[in-house]
């Protein structure tokens, strides 16, 4: 351990212990009857029951157990089932477990399941993966608040994937994590798995209460403290027959990434707030009604950084743009649940109405900047020397001057090279708003040798996204659309500095009907099938207000294009217990994911649709305990076949489009999940992943279409730049290792005190940035001015962060003191990264006298050192 790092620890009071292995403590569970309704596992700030739960045989289950996890029942079935005796590959984590790693937002749950990996993206949400399926496009994950599915916003790129909202993980049962594909009960977009929230539900029958207070400090912060609080309160209106439960949080964050440039410090602080409110009415025994509203509002900055001005001077977390990059996250979400039991069946009927407005800005100055003659860059871009005439785009600058939609006083190449010098330092603000309905009715019966599940499902989606490139001020960096701009006002060509203004509206609507039967053939082996029928329907418009003439578009009036699909998916799956520590299942599974309509800009119109791409898994696992369950090992292998993969390529090297891979890929593996109890009180978990993902073949560019050159050559257009893979490639941003444990122990005190310790560890093997890496690499031997070169330009290193905890509990978590540090060792941690030299708009840097282009990577944060304080009340 660094000097820095024990002066640190020393003067925050923490004791870090010895030998406590680190990650996550999971939950395993043994067959137990589903809890009644109205009640939950492990509220908020919750600590593991005392009293033993019974097993199968009528045994009491081993303390040790307890202390540390319990017995959970999870719902991954869309019916309740020990996660033990659940023939799926499947980790849960109890509210507890949570509170005891400071996990706070879904973001973090990468630190406790094998296999799953989630990457905050820089334009604000997140990429979910799992078993290294990696794409852009619509999420290749699903992601659910309880029964409500969310997404992403699509933008001009139609990358939903990279936007799926963070969600508050206070005051929540437990988090599910299901691995494969789950397509025949959660259809489109689960071809990787599911992560599901299931939040805490009213308490029928007691008043109740939580408080979750925390102050903590941030490396590179300059010494800012950030700080958060949460809040609960749970409200019987009508004792035993209704009852609301209302959660508030606030959130200030400070900031660690500067911009020398601008001269502003700590630029991705962010500020969130919120709440939920939820109501579980009650009328009969048999009927459960229960609503639910969310809202939460998250603002800050994008937070990618110069990744090679810290190779030359050490210099961490300086973003270096010339532009302010503000981002706003708002989410509205209203929800309704019935659960009606009729005796032979229960009825279940869900609706819900979410709606996520995402706004952020983004440097666009290189693009234009290449061609000024003067510009505001400060000297980082080089003066254009060429003739106005040859400035892309100027044929149809020149139809639209002379037609006089162009405020120019002349339209020759004089008046062109006028109009490209006046976009100055151009940002592009992207506004989107998501708006979606979804209805499931499904009925289901798990009371008799026969199992089912049947039910349709309907959602509709509404995308808006508007783009609009102006100009930012060279002083503060700020865009002047729309500060300064009353909301509505019409922007003009030659007027406002205006580069480009289109708007997209692109709706998505999905019908599915499924069914899904076990049937117990003996008390120890089950069977089952599964079939999902699904169609949709994409309608996309566009309209280019305002075009840019140099990314090779014109003036579009609005235009639709449709494109519809139906399929079926399918499931099978055979599960045998041998008795109650051990059973063995094995499945074969589809999932898919819908296609759409590309918006990139000058895009030929054969390559403007894109098919659905699905995939095939074939997995076989054993779940068993040993020991009189001081031991559980769980372990499976898989194979997933993918076809038509959804791809992304650069039209002109600066919009993305997305096509289908003409090469299947192929990703196998195996995941490992251990909980061992040596001794009361004492628990350690280690889980793990090995994946090995690989194309079956070359990849091309849809026919038609030129390859842009490598490297790319500024000017040039009518080209899509594609890092195309050959076969034998692994798949970007893909693992081949991922690894999580922990260590959790505790010690009684006099007058009903604990002392609680804990660790936990999550690593990562490294990656690739991109497909055919020897090609792109020999196209850059060597770094910018004496930086790393060749396949460093593309590799993401592995790395692995760790998390302490420590704390003093009084009768059983009625309230607690604990002093945490993640990421104890300020580990470097980089999650994504993008080479400035073969980026058309990456601005250029001065290094030695010579202009380059850095490469900017997405990081995890860094070291976080804090005290928190819970309380709870009945």
């Amino acid at each position: 351990m660094s000097h820095r790092l024990s002066s640190l620890v020393r003067r925050s009071g923490m004791l870090l212990g010895a030998s406590l292995l680190a990650a996550t403590t999971a939950l395993h569970a043994q067959t137990v009857p589903a809890p009644p309704i109205g009640t939950q596992e492990g509220g908020t700030g919750s600590t593991p029951t005392t009293e033993a739960p019974p097993t199968t045989d009528g045994s009491a289950t081993p303390q040790s157990e307890v202390t540390q996890q319990g017995d959970i029942v999870v719902t991954a079935l869309k019916r309740s089932t020990s996660i033990q005796q659940t023939p799926i590959s499947i980790s849960a984590v109890t509210a507890d477990s949570l509170v005891r790693q400071n996990i706070t937002d879904s973001n973090a749950l990468g630190r406790v399941a094998p296999s799953l990996v989630v990457n905050e993206g820089a334009n604000g949400g997140s990429r979910v993966i799992i078993r290294n399926l990696y794409a852009t496009g619509e999420p290749l994950v699903g992601l659910y608040y309880d029964e409500v599915p969310l997404s992403g916003t699509g933008g001009v790129s139609n990358d939903a994937g990279a936007t799926l909202p963070g969600l508050r993980l206070f005051d929540v049962e437990r988090a599910e994590v299901l691995r494969g594909p789950q397509g025949t009960l959660y259809g489109a977009s689960s071809m990787g798995g599911t992560i599901r929230v299931i939040f805490a539900k009213p308490k029928l029958d007691r008043y109740e209460g939580a408080i979750d207070g925390q102050t903590s400090s941030i490396d590179g912060s300059g010494g800012a403290f950030g700080y958060q609080m949460n809040g609960m309160v749970n409200l019987p209106i009508v004792d035993g027959a209704a009852a609301a439960r209302v959660v508030g949080f606030y959130e200030k964050q400070p900031g660690f990434i500067d911009n020398s440039l601008l001269g502003v410090r700590n630029i991705n602080d962010a500020e969130s707030f919120g709440g939920r409110a939820t109501v579980r009415i009650k009328p009969l025994d048999t009927i459960t009604l229960d609503l639910l509203g969310v809202y939460q509002k998250r603002t800050g900055a994008r937070s990618d950084w110069n990744y090679t001005n810290y190779q030359l001077t050490g210099r961490r977390y300086d973003q270096q743009v010339l532009i302010r990059q503000p981002q706003t996250d708002e989410l509205a979400l209203f929800g309704a649940t019935l659960n009606w039991d009729f005796g032979f069946a229960t009825l279940t009927a869900t609706g819900s109405y979410s709606k996520r407005n995402l706004e952020y800005s983004f440097d666009y100055t290189p693009f234009f900047a290449r061609y000024q003659t003067t510009n505001d860059t400060r000297g980082l871009t080089p003066t254009y020397t060429g003739a106005g005439t040859a400035i892309p785009g100027f044929a149809r600058f020149q139809e639209d001057c002379v037609a006089g939609y162009i405020q120019r006083a002349t339209c020759d190449g004089a008046g062109y090279q006028a109009l490209v010098n006046s976009y100055g330092n151009q940002s592009t603000y992207q506004p989107q708003s998501n708006e979606t309905t979804t209805e499931e009715v499904r009925l289901a019966d798990d009371a008799n040798a026969l199992k089912w599940t049947v039910g349709v499902y309907h959602s509709y989606r509404k995308n808006l996204t508007r783009s609009i490139l102006e100009r930012a001020d060279p002083v503060t960096g700020f865009q002047n659309y729309p500060n300064g701009f009353a909301n509505g006002t019409a922007l003009i060509v030659g007027v406002n500095s205006t580069g480009l203004d289109r708007t997209i509206d692109d709706r998505l609507e999905q019908f599915a009907g499924f069914a899904e039967l076990t049937w117990d053939i003996t008390d120890r082996l089950s069977a089952t099938g599964g079939a999902r029928y699904f169609k949709y329907k994409k309608r996309t418009t566009a309209e280019v207000v305002v075009p840019s003439y140099i990314a090779g578009n014109r003036r579009q009036a609005p235009q639709t294009a449709r494109g519809d699909e139906t399929g079926s998916l399918l499931k099978f799956g055979v599960d045998y217990t041998v008795n109650r520590d051990v059973m063995f299942y094995a499945t074969a599974a589809q999932g898919y994911r819908p296609g759409g309509v590309n918006q990139a800009l000058g895009l030929p119109s054969y390559a403007t649709t894109y098919e659905s791409d699905s995939v095939w898994s074939y997995e076989a696992g054993v779940k068993t305990s040993w020991l009189d369950r001081k031991l559980i090992v769980n372990l499976d292998a898989f194979r997933m076949d993918w076809d038509g993969m959804q791809i992304s390529a650069s039209f002109n090297n600066a919009f993305g489009f997305i096509t289908n891979s003409s090469s299947a890929a192929r990703i196998q593996g195996i995941e490992l999940d251990t909980s061992v109890y040596p001794v009361d009180r004492l628990s350690f978990r280690l889980s793990g992943s090995y994946i090995d993902a690989k194309l079956r073949g070359d990849q091309g560019l849809p026919a038609g279409i030129t390859q842009c050159p490598v490297p790319f050559v500024p000017g040039t257009t009518g080209c899509a730049t594609l890092a195309a893979g050959r076969k034998g490639d692994t798949i970007p941003y893909s693992p081949k290792w991922t690894i999580q444990g922990s260590a959790d122990y505790s010690v009684p005190l006099p007058n009903d005190l604990e002392a609680i310790y804990h660790a936990d560890l999550a690593y990562r093997s490294k990656s690739l940035t991109t497909y055919d890496l020897p090609r792109f690499a020999a196209a850059y031997p060597n770094g910018p001015a004496g930086t790393p070169g060749g396949a460093a330009l593309y590799t993401l290193p592995g790395f692995a962060t760790v998390g302490l905890r420590m704390g003093l509990e009084k009768d059983g978590g009625r309230w607690g003191v604990y002093l945490f540090a993640n990421n104890v060792f300020n580990t470097l941690g980089l999650t994504a990264l993008t080479n400035g030299q073969a980026s058309a708009t990456q601005l250029s840097q001065r290094y030695n006298g010579q202009l380059i282009r850095p490469n900017f990577v997405q990081t995890a944060p860094p070291r976080v050192i804090g005290i928190q304080a819970t309380a709870r009340f009945r």
